[in-house]
Parts: C-alpha cells; sequence; structure tokens
C-alpha cells in the first residue's frame, strides 16, 4: 500500500549501503516538474545533492521523459536519502504518494524499487511526476 499523500519537500527513504542506485523521471504536466535526491549527512553536516532535474511534458498531457542516471550509496557514506518532488525549482511542494517495493524469490529479495507519483494541482490524478529508484539487491 502506498504512503501519503505527504508534502513532497522532503521524504526520508533508506537506501542500501553499497547499492549502484538507477534513476529515471517522468512529467505529464504543463507545470516545470522538479525532482532532487540529498544524501542525508551522517555527521549532521549539509546534506549533499545526488542529483536533481527539472521537466515538463512537450504538449502537457504526453509523458515525457526529464532525466536518468545512477549513483552509489556507497559514495555518499550513508543510507539516508531525502527526496524532493516540486514544480518550478522547488519553489512549491506537491502532494506525493510513494512506495517501496521489493521483487522476491523463495524469501531473498532480487530486486527494489521506490516509486513516487505527484500531483501538482487540485484534480488528484497524481499523474504529474513519476521518479523512479531501482537497484539489484545483489551485485555481480
Amino acid at each position: 500500500m502506498a504512503n501519503g499523500p505527504v508534502s513532497g519537500q522532503s521524504i526520508v527513504i533508506t537506501l542500501p549501503a553499497k547499492a549502484m542506485v538507477f534513476w529515471s523521471a517522468t512529467a505529464q504536466a504543463t507545470f516545470m516538474q522538479y525532482v532532487a535526491v540529498w544524501a542525508i549527512s551522517p555527521s549532521g553536516g549539509p546534506d549533499v545533492l545526488v542529483f536533481q532535474a527539472t521537466g515538463t511534458s512537450p504538449d502537457g498531457h504526453s509523458p515525457a521523459n526529464f532525466g536518468t542516471g545512477a549513483f552509489s550509496t556507497a559514495a555518499y557514506g550513508t543510507t539516508s536519502f531525502r527526496v524532493q518532488v516540486g514544480v518550478n525549482g522547488g519553489a512549491s511542494w506537491q502532494q506525493v504518494l510513494w512506495q517501496e517495493t521489493p521483487l522476491d524469490l523463495s524469501g531473498t529479495t532480487l530486486f527494489e524499487s521506490f516509486d513516487f507519483i505527484s500531483e501538482d494541482g487540485t484534480d488528484l490524478d497524481f499523474n504529474d511526476t513519476h521518479l523512479s529508484l531501482q537497484w539489484f539487491s545483489r551485485l555481480g
């Protein structure tokens, strides 16, 4: 079952310590969509930006990818990350539904993902932004 809706300003998630995480962001809206992921400093220092992306649908209702990439959680020395989903570079925050989904075989998790979908208006269709973070549970 999905979590939320919650504010897209600060959604804290835990990722595995040595994961290669792949991400993609899709917009289906006329407003400029914004996503960012920050590594939360374990020492209490400032959070470190992992990635951010902005984009919009060319016609306001057809899905369009506005960012893809990958990062290693080991490079940040933390398993705590903060996700942001908003509009106009984070000028305002959207309502977000999100969920972590493991894919298991015989009780062993092989692959996991976090998916975030957002609502930037009032129609509550939650189809304005989709951000996916995904990783294999075992490397090699």
